[in-house]
């Protein structure tokens, strides 16, 4: 942050199906030119926090908008039917320091398309594997963009770290395109091939892509 920056209002909310993913969303008051902006932090425990690599999500639209003034953001992150989220924000027509006698303000919705709010993206190729979990569910299902080129492949393993026999990564059919929560499949078979309640580790190999998340059903 510049020295001029400000953090200013918290924001925060959790990821919609997902309360234990905790964000803030704070306005960043950049005092040296009275515009304010929008970043994202996260914590997995509500007490520490990082910011979220990539910039502001939202900043001061033109000056003489409704909303060119500042913005603050304000609980609670929300999904549509169509699985777009969408976070309200007050917008005020005036920078934060004009006088206050003329302010005018009101309510707008920031939005992001299929929830697409962050993503692990690999510009060429990539790799992560998650931490042991249990599946809350038998199949998986994925909302992620590939370039033209790009694909990618998940593989399911035990903790032992050997592959499960049929949901490998070469057996994994590439998911390719633009994907929102579609289903995930190893030679047309879409049941992640373990017994309830059994640990397991999640490799993704992504190759010109973006992964925005991973829900079981």
């Amino acid at each position: 942050m510049a020295p001029a920056d400000v953090l200013y209002t918290n924001c925060r909310t959790s990821i919609p199906g997902a309360p234990d993913s905790h964000l803030m969303f704070p306005t960043v008051w950049h005092t040296g030119d009275d515009t304010t902006s929008v970043i994202v932090s996260a914590g997995s425990d509500g007490a520490v926090w990082n910011f979220v690599p990539g910039g502001p999500v939202f900043t001061t639209p033109a000056f003489g908008e409704w909303d060119g003034g500042c913005v603050f953001a304000r609980p609670n992150l929300t999904e549509l039917p169509s699985g777009d989220f969408v976070l309200p924000y007050t917008g005020y027509q005036f920078p934060h320091k004009y006088p206050r006698k003329q302010w005018t303000y009101g309510t707008g919705y920031m939005r992001w398309p299929k929830g697409r709010l962050v993503a692990v993206e690999a510009g060429e190729l990539g790799y992560f594997a998650t931490v042991g979990f249990v599946a809350p569910g038998a199949r998986l299902r994925i909302n992620a963009v590939t370039q033209r080129a790009g694909s990618i492949r998940v593989e399911v393993a035990r903790l032992s770290g050997e592959a499960v026999p049929g949901r490998t990564q070469d057996e994994c059919d590439p998911i390719v395109g633009d994907q929102f929560r579609t289903p995930v499949t190893w030679r047309g078979a879409d049941e992640l091939s373990v017994p309830a309640g059994t640990p397991i580790v999640l490799r993704v190999w992504l190759d010109h892509a973006r992964l925005f998340g991973l829900e079981f059903e």
